[in-house]
């Protein structure tokens, strides 16, 4: 089975590598050939986490073959943004088919996400996170839907940021109901927007809210398993 590979250096240190096949699976590393090598074990996982909950199934039949389709270096459009990825392969309009697999990711995402974080008690929400940019799990978090919303605004799409509510799972459940009412709109566009000199499509709008959720979930998953150590 080929595997197409977009690949990026998102930041420094930290490279990415998004498959073609299936939007927002992604390998990442501290450089260009480790993010590539772990594509494999990456792809099965996705499989896996999929098949588990009876969302999607797919034939798999490694090994896989990697193809290298386009390499992309981010760069500053001005002191406090960093331009990322517009691939080639983001131009492709989205189908139906796209928007069913990204329900059923999303869901997944979504799902883990709040069996993680549902019953976590304040104390551990609230607790201060050295380094951490976002400063706490309950700021992650935050962050998590507020960037789903954020996505959207590149496309003058977002509801207006006076409505987003409050409370963090209210949030949560907003935006994202919000992202699966809209997402069959974008069945077939071939619209491009340019923000802050970087470039977006719905397929990239899609394939970063996928990420987004899912990198973080597994960034909270780490921090938890140090506070219980």
């Amino acid at each position: 089975m080929n595997l197409h590979l977009d690949v990026e250096d998102m930041e420094p240190g930290n490279w990415v590598a998004w498959v073609f096949e299936f939007p927002g699976c992604y390998s990442r590393a501290t450089t260009r050939e480790e993010a590539i090598k772990a594509i494999p074990n990456t792809v099965e996982e996705l499989f896996a986490r999929l098949s588990k909950l009876g969302l999607v199934e797919f034939e798999i039949s490694p090994p896989f073959e990697i193809v290298i389709a386009e390499e992309f270096r981010s760069f500053n459009s001005s002191p406090d943004y960093l331009v990322n990825a517009f691939f080639e392969n983001d131009r492709i309009p989205l189908s139906e088919k796209d928007i069913e697999y990204a329900r059923s990711l999303l869901g997944l995402n979504r799902h883990e996400l709040l069996s993680i974080i549902s019953e976590l008690p304040a104390a551990i929400l609230d607790r201060q996170i050295a380094g951490e940019v976002q400063q706490n799990i309950r700021g992650i978090v935050r962050h998590i839907a507020t960037a789903e919303w954020w996505y959207w605004d590149r496309f003058s799409m977002a509801f207006p940021r006076s409505e987003r509510p409050d409370d963090l799972f209210e949030l949560l459940e907003k935006i994202r109901n919000y992202t699966l009412q809209r997402l069959p709109e974008l069945i077939g566009s071939t619209q491009t927007e340019v923000r802050s000199g970087e470039e977006w499509s719905p397929r990239k709008l899609l394939r970063r809210a996928i990420w987004h959720e899912r990198v973080h979930t597994l960034q909270i998953v780490r921090y938890l398993r140090n506070i219980m150590e």
